[in-house]
């Protein structure tokens, strides 16, 4: 049960009411967050987080906002946007603890400087840090769960526990195709407080800058002809359900017809069948709506179920 005075009491000027929510994610949609709450350090995270878990108030950590559809009847809690953007590259090898909060391109540029590479796959993937480990962000082949060393993460407490903080390595997240530990555990238990990524270590590896750089642009080159850029999606819409080119959401759902598919302002892109569009004015159950259409075109043609990346939060 939400207390406002408390809340206001604890939080006190940082707590804001009635935020928003379209004006935070890529998709531009969403309803009112009951609160938001920006934290810039880890210590107000874990700080956040226990309270918010031990007073049994819902909460949501809001990252760069992509791979999200959040309700238009928006988020009944406290959405905690996260800023901890700290970067520390250890001394004597090409290891580097980053924030959560850290955006992907911030991170790649950074390390380029130092002349530490291996992740140019992920350029031109929007979103941070955290959310990429949380759900596996990769391309070409590569995946970011390949170059994690350990995670630590925020467990919360409840009324009759503490919140702790762990640290668990690559193979404990058991990473999968855009997928982790983390991401079906909050799958499976949705109305759950969720474990909270505070910092994530990596491993990457000697090269030059030139030649990162280059890969980079590349990449992005690539992603540029197949992919729309630039316009209101929460990226890559559902999993491929195999690893073949003829497996991938993109190819069945272009087979299936589904470019020509719309609701609303909702449309499927043309460029690219497995992503989702906001014209306008699309609202959020437009999209969720479109999906369903889509799900359904695929497994009428192919017999094949598709599953969702991106997640819904909020109340719908």
């Amino acid at each position: 049960m939400l207390n406002a005075r408390e809340l206001k009491e604890h939080f006190g000027d940082k707590l804001e009411e009635n935020v928003l929510l379209r004006d935070f994610t890529s998709m531009a949609v969403g309803g009112v967050a009951d609160y938001f709450l920006r934290v810039q350090k880890v210590d107000d995270l874990v700080g956040a987080v226990s309270y918010l878990s031990k007073a049994q108030i819902p909460y949501f950590v809001l990252g760069g906002g992509y791979n999200i559809i959040v309700s238009d009847m928006g988020f009944p809690g406290v959405v905690i946007k996260n800023e901890v953007k700290d970067i520390v590259f250890s001394g004597g090898n090409t290891e580097v603890i980053v924030g959560s909060g850290v955006e992907i391109s911030r991170l790649l540029m950074d390390a380029a400087s130092r002349d530490f590479g291996g992740l140019e796959f992920l350029f031109g993937i929007p979103g941070t840090i955290g959310g990429s480990v949380y759900g596996n962000a990769g391309a070409f082949g590569h995946a970011i769960g390949d170059f994690v060393k350990s995670v630590t993460l925020l467990i919360p407490g409840g009324d009759d526990r503490e919140s702790k903080i762990v640290r668990h390595t690559a193979k404990w997240f058991e990473f999968g195709n855009r997928s982790s530990k983390l991401k079906e555990f909050n799958k499976l238990h949705p109305l759950t407080n969720k474990p909270i990524i505070l910092s994530v270590k990596l491993q990457l590896c000697q090269s030059r800058k030139d030649v990162i750089l280059r890969k980079m642009q590349e990449n992005l080159k690539i992603k540029k002809l197949s992919q729309p850029l630039g316009v209101k999606s929460a990226g890559s819409f559902f999993k491929n359900p195999g690893i073949e080119k003829e497996q991938s959401a993109g190819f069945l759902l272009d087979r299936s017809g589904a470019k020509r598919f719309r609701v609303g302002d909702a449309v499927v892109s043309r460029q690219h069948a497995n992503f989702v569009i906001n014209r306008n004015k699309a609202t959020a159950d437009d999209i969720r709506r479109l999906a369903g259409q889509m799900k359904d075109a695929v497994r009428g043609e192919f017999r094949t179920n598709l599953e969702e990346e991106v997640e819904y939060i909020g109340k719908w």
